[in-house]
């Protein structure tokens, strides 16, 4: 899976990073979900007084999203692992 990450200035003026964001094909069927939840948690992460700088978007997506979603998400096929 490929990740991304999106860096901006919160309203205070602070650098902050979103890491572990997922790329997925606008015809995914799990497009849209992703979508929305990152507009909402960039909107979130905005808004906050905290100084944390780096926030993980797939970290916020395993607290709000239920575990077979979440893993279908981000299913791993680990292939020779030794």
């Amino acid at each position: 899976m490929l990740l991304k990450s999106l860096e901006f200035k919160n309203y205070l003026g602070q650098k902050v990073m979103i890491t572990d964001i997922s790329v997925l094909l606008p015809d995914d069927p799990n497009y849209f979900m992703v979508h929305i939840r990152l507009k909402v948690f960039t909107e979130q992460v905005f808004k906050k007084n905290e100084s944390i700088v780096i926030y993980s978007f797939k970290q916020y997506l395993a607290t709000v999203l239920k575990w077979p979603v979440y893993r279908k998400l981000f299913a791993e096929d680990l292939i020779n692992n030794a």
